[in-house]
């Protein structure tokens, strides 16, 4: 009878060592006149990493594979462009959700976590609003101590999503809805000039 209330003991105890900290999300909506199987397409196909290196060189450096092939479970790491903070982190691609267009990358190192911050974690969810017509959703979410609060709060936006959001809609414009008949991807890599 004694054990579960050590049990309960230690727990509270371990909640209150944490401390206080807070939770963020950030939202950021893009109206889109493509169909959202086109978009999701890009979104979650496994050479996105590779095609927005090509697409957004001014944002980023590298883009490597540590593990995997670009489904869930994969882990990356991101190089931004010098100059950049931060400059470098790996993250995992925790959720790919072809019914529900959704797709979730987690940071596991580096970048935000390395100065403190808890969680942090990007989402992407295609919506359908019409049969040529999409919603993309960017979302991001974290967890920083009050104490970090102020420092980490000032470099994190939603706005480095966007860039990635349009760089993929100006590629779905130039290169169609290049969707197979197995309904898998095709990435055309833009050629380097």
């Amino acid at each position: 009878m004694m054990k579960p209330i050590l049990l309960v003991c230690f727990f509270v105890f371990f909640l209150m060592g944490k401390g206080d900290s807070m939770r963020y999300e950030l939202n950021n909506e893009i109206d889109v006149q493509l169909s959202a199987a086109s978009i999701w397409k890009v979104y979650a196909s496994k050479d996105l990493p590779k095609l927005i290196v090509k697409l957004l060189p001014e944002v980023f450096q590298q883009i490597d594979y540590i593990e995997g092939n670009g489904g869930v479970g994969t882990v990356i790491r991101v190089i931004f462009v010098p100059g950049s903070v931060p400059r470098m982190y790996r993250e995992m691609f925790r959720k790919i959700d072809h019914v529900h267009r959704v797709k979730e990358v987690q940071q596991i190192s580096g970048g935000y976590l390395a100065m403190g911050v808890t969680s942090y974690v990007d989402k992407f969810k295609i919506i359908s609003t019409g049969p040529n017509s999409c919603t993309i959703r960017s979302t991001t979410e974290y967890e920083v101590p009050d104490n970090l609060a102020d420092k980490v709060n000032s470099l994190i936006s939603i706005e480095g999503l966007v860039p990635m959001a349009h760089a993929i809609i100006k590629y779905v414009k130039e290169f169609g809805d290049q969707v197979n008949v197995d309904e898998s991807a095709h990435i055309a890599l833009p050629s380097e000039n």
